[in-house]
């Protein structure tokens, strides 16, 4: 690796008009001296485009500002993306997030002491928008268990994404051989497993680096969409889960949280207690093989 490598940042946006300046200006204000930028907008109807086309037209840092005619899914977007860029590595960000000055730098600084790394993930911050509250994106012991286990990480992710993927940072070459499945919402989730099963190396960096706001309108709580995506996803590796009963019960478990989280969301609230009832029961069954302490703990939850 050349000692200052050319970074491409992308940018992926759509409708981002109130945070897309925060998010560019975190871009072109980077610490690490060697970037380009590869902005992408998803056909915004609102003012997206035109603030970011003057924010980095400002800018001294090379950039490509693309906009869409159409609305492609967000691994399209990122596809699309990737092919424009042309840095040895690749710093992903969302319109309506943003990094620390030194997130870049952070990183190729990682990979010179980690040269076998392929990508890397890093702590950082989550911005509850409505509630102006920023809060650790992972606790101590959370980031600690990743670490520790970062081997395994394939395993412990199957079933269910636990990092938080704001500002992944992967070689190119590796994102242009397996590019991004544009049939899943979760792409983030997907690239993980996809890379990892494949063999490539993940390292986690233990400094906060970026900043990852949460609105109401965020994917996570579109239940319907998640629930589509995540058997898009885990049937990829379904004999897998299968095979491993820990795995397998965790996977039925999600399934019933996205059944009963999308009945409730459409339900009055006489119904969503009876549904949580349900729920509850459901769950039990599967968590329990002993019916006896099943019958024990149901009485003791309702």
């Amino acid at each position: 690796m050349e000692n200052n490598p050319l970074v491409s940042i992308i940018i992926i946006t759509m409708n981002h008009e109130k945070f897309i300046e925060q998010a560019c200006i975190s871009a072109i204000s980077q610490t690490y001296p060697n970037i380009e930028i590869i902005f992408l907008d998803n056909n915004s109807n609102d003012k997206t485009f035109e603030i970011a086309q003057k924010v980095l037209s400002q800018s001294a840092i090379k950039h490509k500002i693309l906009k869409n005619t159409e609305s492609f899914g967000i691994s399209k977007n990122l596809n699309i993306l990737v092919s424009n860029t042309n840095g040895e590595f690749i710093s992903i960000l969302s319109g309506d997030d943003w990094y620390t000055k030194n997130s870049v730098e952070e990183k190729i600084k990682y990979f010179k002491e980690n040269p076998n790394t392929d990508f890397v993930l890093t702590d950082g911050y989550k911005y509850y928008q409505e509630k102006d509250q920023l809060t650790d994106a992972y606790s101590q012991k959370e980031k600690e268990y990743i670490t520790q286990n970062i081997s395994n990480f394939f395993h412990d992710n199957i079933t269910e994404n636990k990092t938080v993927n704001v500002g992944t940072f992967v070689k190119k070459e590796i994102l242009i051989k397996y590019p991004f499945d544009e049939n899943v919402n979760t792409e983030d989730w997907d690239m993980n497993l996809r890379l990892t099963s494949k063999g490539f190396k993940l390292g986690f960096i233990d400094k906060k680096l970026f900043y990852y706001r949460i609105i109401s309108t965020s994917l996570s709580r579109n239940w319907k969409l998640m629930k589509d995506s995540y058997e898009k996803v885990t049937n990829k590796y379904f004999d897998y889960i299968k095979n491993d009963k820990i795995l397998y019960k965790n996977y039925r478990l999600k399934l019933l949280h996205f059944k009963y989280e999308i009945l409730i969301s459409e339900a009055s609230e006489e119904q969503k207690n009876k549904l949580k009832i349900e729920w509850k029961e459901e769950k039990y069954k599967i968590k329990y093989k002993n019916p006896i302490l099943f019958f024990k703990l149901l009485i003791l939850k309702k």
